[in-house]
């Protein structure tokens, strides 16, 4: 695969990806040129990797890790992922319409179980590339998916004033 193919073939996955994160379109389109210069400067090592789409998305992570690592002004120690969610916690649930409630659900997230909804629905990532990119069990991602499913499901649920 030829690097244009790749940037073509992925570029909206990350460019989604990217924004999820920051929730700014400026530096969406800063963060995913610069993913897009590390993945051609390193194009080369490719060749012998399985999932060319995990290790984009493994670029596309630590790029975004790596922005919010030096444009915080708070110090990060070992808890640096929960400044990765651009989403602030609001607590009553008054929504109106299903997206509004799947909004303020996703934001009762842990910082984890947001990453993996992510990785799986707005990145459309398979159980295998999301595996690679956390460095966790196939297997494990996807109890750990389906148990954050029926947890959205509750969330919404409550907010719509359905229990």
């Amino acid at each position: 695969m030829k690097f244009v193919e790749l940037y073509d073939a992925y570029f909206d996955d990350i460019y989604r990806y990217v924004y999820v994160k920051t929730s700014n379109k400026w530096e969406t389109e800063d963060l995913v040129s610069e993913v897009f210069r590390k993945a051609f400067e390193k194009f080369s090592l490719l060749e012998g990797h399985q999932n060319d789409k995990a290790w984009l998305f493994t670029i596309a992570r630590n790029t975004v890790i790596d922005y919010y690592r030096k444009n915080k002004s708070v110090l990060l120690g070992d808890n640096f992922e929960q400044y990765l969610s651009p989403l602030p916690f609001e607590d009553p649930f008054d929504g109106k319409t299903e997206k509004e409630c799947l909004q303020r659900s996703l934001k009762h997230l842990s910082d984890g179980d947001l990453e993996i909804t992510e990785l799986r629905y707005f990145a459309d990532l398979k159980f295998k590339e999301m595996a690679v990119i956390l460095k966790k069990e196939e297997g494990s991602l996807r109890v750990k998916s389906n148990r954050i499913t029926k947890k959205l499901g509750v969330l919404v649920r409550k907010c719509l004033g359905g229990l």
